[in-house]
């Protein structure tokens, strides 16, 4: 997928339905990246920006960068809708990690990063009310695609759970390990399954919550740069694990207005970026302080 006009189509989200389903209600037909900016939009109410489509772009090809290192207030928390989509639309053929594990180091950051999953969420499950047949026909099907992702029968086809001191584990994203889920929590709480040392956790939770957050999963480090020595525990453990486990080792992805280091393979603004009217706006606001 390229351009809008459609060179280089790309399979659609997937139309096959799951047991029970009738397979023949949403048939295969190519789409370009502009069904990737009209899905984008129904489930955000946003249209992508040009490094968000980039970005999509290179998810669909299973390349995932090491960083996205954007200036703040370009809709870096993207990342997760941006997923989603690429997943269901991979979904034949999975290229990405079916979880993705949302880290950030501060409670507030976490809590919004959570209703934004939970907004993705309603609209797929409410796509029937929308007015737009061709948007809810891509809606239709990116359900269908998450479904075929799951191992049991169930009515969540995609697991939204938040791990953070304080707030009760809904338990949604350890019930079937092949289902699609959102995990977001700050680093103690989401670090600590992944080494082993689950707050809380009993032998048997540690060894299983280690294997949900260490294997399949795609983990995104939001505000990076005040998390450095966390950053570099997530590298090793990468690292390590591509050693011995292969394609389904974790896959990080920074976040940051602040790069650390110059040799990401990452996503920045480029000249299509910066002529984009959106982005001139957010990038040239004042700021104003007053005092009261």
């Amino acid at each position: 997928m390229k351009d809008n006009a459609g060179t280089d189509w790309q399979e659609p989200l997937d139309g096959s339905s799951r047991p029970g389903q009738n397979a023949g209600a949403h048939p295969r037909t190519p789409v370009s990246s502009l069904c990737f900016n009209t899905t984008f939009a129904a489930l955000t109410d946003h249209q992508p920006l040009p490094w968000q489509v980039r970005l999509f772009n290179r998810f669909l090809e299973g390349d995932i960068p090491s960083a996205c290192d954007l200036p703040t207030g370009l809709g870096k928390t993207a990342v997760i809708p941006i997923w989603l989509i690429a997943l269901a639309e991979t979904s034949s053929a999975p290229q990405l990690p079916r979880r993705l594990i949302y880290i950030v180091n501060r409670r507030t950051v976490v809590d919004q990063a959570t209703d934004i999953a939970k907004q993705l969420y309603e609209r797929l499950s409410t796509a029937e009310q929308l007015q737009d047949d061709a948007v809810r026909e891509n809606l239709f099907r990116m359900r269908q695609a998450l479904g075929r992702l799951c191992a049991l029968s169930s009515d969540i086809l995609v697991a939204i759970s938040t791990l953070r001191g304080e707030l009760a584990d809904n338990q949604e994203w350890k019930t079937d390990p092949a289902r699609p889920a959102m995990i977001i929590g700050t680093i103690d709480m989401i670090g600590s399954k992944l080494l082993f040392s689950g707050y809380g956790d009993g032998r048997y939770g540690r060894t299983h919550h280690a294997g949900l957050t260490g294997q399949d999963a795609l983990i995104v480090l939001d505000e990076v740069h005040l998390t450095p020595a966390f950053a570099e525990l997530l590298s090793s453990v990468a690292k390590e694990q591509q050693k011995l486990e292969g394609d389904r080792a974790i896959q990080v992805l920074e976040l940051s207005a602040t790069a650390r280091r110059s040799d990401y393979n990452a996503i920045t603004l480029t000249p299509e970026d910066e002529s984009n009217e959106i982005v001139q706006t957010r990038l040239n606001a004042k700021k104003q302080l007053r005092f009261s």
